[in-house]
């Protein structure tokens, strides 16, 4: 262990979850670097060149940087105030707002328009207004703002023509990504929208990699240092991979399902997995507290499988800190199997299992069956009391978020690596938001409309290859619909479809075409992992206590866009012609197929 490795630990704990996380601002960083002289990490920062490039050119614009705290806004401007020949002496004065020449033109910085008193950023947001609309642009404005800050200031300074309309052209560049009116010279840049599970790989390499780590060769706790231990588990090659993979795919669901992942949270995470330990001060480890722990064989309660959901923290902690508690909703350890239970409880006696058992849990020196994992299994199946019975279920636990990252996608024993999750369906849904340009599997619709079918209808119906439309009636949000509206075509048919397409930000939406002139218009609802699940679940027949209403109120929203669609449909159609109208119950048929039978009635 040396000095300039023990630095770079306790430089690196305080980017984790911890009550002192100063250097989760890029100001303190700066601060810490200079006192430690370590190497910074370079993070994610997508949006530079593009930055450069517009202030660089001919003609330029202004540019306001959005998105949500810790996304690394003031260190967007930094990188562009250092390229464009500021220094890190004048920057590192804290001054709230920086300037520079660009050639003839003025480049005025703020580095977070919430640290500007109202005074000041009032007239701040006159003078954009005004200069924005300048033809020759004399000068020019980065500002960094929060999504929200930003609304309120601009619309609390609402007094004149050019305040009004820098209000608009924000507003539409937010909410519709359309370009500001013509001769209104701004840009708008959201960090928010940049995908946070590609950004996670490029923060996990930045730390694995740096070269803080190159003292701990001369550590005589090398080989045993669980710090190391869980930093190797991210270099390794395949099961590293698997890991990663496994990660980048959780925050990418939590992100289709409107749950943003920071930069600065992901630093959290990737930290509190290398450093995390619940005996260790504050949940991380330093340099000393990992060679004790080492020494007294205790480096098992450093799994990073459990420190990425937060365990190692006290639960009212990992509550509160925003990527544990977005983590928590996939029930990683609570959610298993009878199969992956059974591996665990009794694999270690069961010949049919033993060697699946040795290769998943013997193998894993350090994290699997531990000499502490097999005596709790041991008082477990012993029928040992409460406290000890308890002590191993808490271990089941642990191991089973650690083969949620290690075993394949689909195991001949275990099963499919998601039934580990409350999204049992999402392999199923990553596959259909990858193919964008291509359909999703046939089995996905096929589940997809059932599941629709039997939402519409409150009936068990196994039909899918047409959509149902029922009512009771009277309104589209009864539970039990026994009139049909309409039978819609699931394959393309007479211009009916019911297709899964790719929608924006990488998610995936269903659409229903009603004509091949889109009159009426397709009707569309973008179809989350969670909404996805949901009717997975229903179309498998059953629906667990984790969904709540809201995604069966989304989809009787649905219906009733479609039953106003089916209407204008008709319209189009022209009256009926007689003194009668029909009514058609929905009738299921033994195998659930949904068919009508129709009941004339004379007025």
């Amino acid at each position: 262990m040396t000095i300039n490795t023990s630095a770079w630990v306790r430089f690196l704990r305080s980017y984790g979850p911890i009550p002192s996380n100063d250097n989760m601002y890029d100001e303190s960083i700066r601060r810490a670097l200079r006192r430690t002289k370590l190497k910074p990490l370079t993070l994610p920062a997508q949006c530079i060149d593009a930055l450069l490039e517009n202030f660089r050119a001919t003609m330029p614009d202004s540019v306001i940087l959005t998105g949500t705290a810790g996304d690394g806004k003031t260190y967007h401007c930094r990188a562009v105030w250092l390229a464009l020949g500021g220094s890190d002496q004048d920057w590192d004065e804290g001054n709230k707002v920086q300037s520079l020449f660009i050639g003839d033109r003025k480049l005025v910085i703020v580095k977070d328009l919430s640290e500007l008193g109202e005074l000041e950023s009032d007239e701040l947001i006159r003078q954009l207004g005004t200069d924005i609309v300048d033809p020759q642009r004399m000068t020019l404005y980065l500002i960094a703002a929060n999504h929200g800050q930003l609304l309120e200031r601009l619309k609390a300074v609402a007094d004149s023509k050019q305040v009004d309309g820098l209000t608009n052209a924000v507003e539409a560049l937010m909410v519709t990504g359309r370009a500001p009116p013509q001769g209104t010279h701004i840009q708008l840049f959201d960090l928010s929208r940049w995908p946070a599970a590609d950004h996670l790989m490029h923060v996990i390499r930045e730390i694995v990699t740096h070269d803080g780590w190159d003292g701990c060769q001369d550590c005589g706790a090398a080989g045993q240092c669980p710090i190391l231990i869980n930093r190797e588990r991210l270099l390794e090659d395949e099961s590293g991979e698997r890991l990663k993979l496994r990660l980048q795919n959780l925050v990418r669901i939590s992100e289709l399902n409107g749950h943003h992942f920071p930069i600065r949270q992901l630093l959290v995470l990737v930290t509190n997995m290398i450093l995390g330990h619940p005996e260790a001060r504050h949940g991380l480890m330093t340099c000393p507290e990992a060679v004790q722990l080492a020494h007294q064989g205790r480096s098992d309660g450093a799994s990073l499988y459990r420190n990425v959901f937060g365990e190692n923290l006290k639960p009212s902690v990992a509550e509160r800190t925003d990527p544990f508690a977005k983590l928590a909703l996939f029930g990683v350890g609570q959610e298993t199997s009878n199969a992956v239970d059974s591996l665990l409880v009794y694999g270690a006696d069961d010949p049919h299992l033993q060697v699946r058992y040795d290769s998943l849990m013997r193998a894993d020196v350090h994290y699997g069956a531990t000499t502490a994992f097999a005596r709790a299994q041991l008082d477990y199946l012993e029928g040992a009391e409460s406290s000890a019975q308890a002590t191993f279920l808490n271990l089941l636990r642990g191991q089973r978020q650690r083969l949620f990252f290690t075993l394949p996608d689909s195991d001949p024993i275990t099963g499919s690596v998601w039934d580990l999750t409350i999204f049992k369906h999402a392999g199923e849904y990553l596959a259909a938001a990858e193919a964008q340009t291509r359909p999703p599997a046939r089995e996905t619709l096929t589940r997809i409309v059932r599941g629709l079918n039997r939402v519409f209808s409150g009936m068990l119906i196994q039909t899918a290859d047409q959509l149902v439309l029922a009512t009771s009636g009277t309104h589209s949000e009864t539970k039990i619909s026994s009139l049909v509206e309409e039978f819609l075509s699931v394959p393309r048919k007479s211009g009916e479809e019911v297709a899964i397409v790719a929608g924006n930000d990488a998610q995936i939406d269903l659409k229903v075409s009603f004509a091949r002139d889109d009159d009426p218009p397709p009707v569309t609802l973008t179809l989350t992992p969670t909404r996805f699940e949901f009717l997975c679940r229903v179309a498998d027949g059953a629906l667990p206590t984790s969904f709540s209403l809201e995604c069966f109120e989304d989809f009787l929203a649905l219906k009733a866009r479609l039953l106003s669609a089916a209407k204008c449909r008709q319209a189009l159609d022209g009256p009926a012609h007689g003194d009668a109208f029909e009514l058609c119950f929905l009738d299921v048929t033994d195998d659930g197929r949904a068919n009508s039978r129709r009941v004339s009635v004379r007025l």
